[in-house]
């Protein structure tokens, strides 16, 4: 038979558990938006990601500050962001996919602290060429 106390105990500790697991999660979570959806939602200091395609004629680079800018684009809109995380991904470039994470800033502007680009199709035909 279990001692009151002891149930007690390992309820408060469960709970406890529970709670820092919640909380945790919440601040760790980032959520993918379209960009329309981030643009309806308006400024905000919650981190995010946002994902779309590169738009043609729109980067530029800034060597000595390490700092890219560029537009995002998909079917519903587009949006400025700036990278200011160092490493640009190798294959990126003009119309390739992206996902941005970051804060959407007063200015407008998308500011990026992670970029991740997605690799073309074309890559993925080829390696399967190859397997065959």
């Amino acid at each position: 038979m279990i001692r009151p106390k002891v149930l007690a105990v390992g309820v408060v500790l469960a709970i406890a558990v529970a709670y820092l697991a919640l909380t945790s999660l919440q601040t760790t979570t980032v959520y993918y938006l379209t960009v329309s959806e981030l643009l309806s939602r308006g400024p905000s200091q919650q981190s995010v990601r946002v994902a779309g395609i590169v738009a043609p004629g729109s980067i530029a680079k800034d060597p000595s500050s390490l700092t890219l800018r560029f537009t995002v684009q998909d079917a519903t809109g587009s949006l400025p962001v700036v990278y200011t995380g160092g490493t640009t991904p190798d294959i990126f470039a003009e119309k390739v996919e992206v996902v941005a994470e970051g804060k959407y800033g007063a200015d407008g502007t998308f500011h990026a602290t992670t970029l991740l680009a997605k690799c073309p199709s074309k890559f993925e035909g080829q390696v399967a060429q190859a397997k065959s």
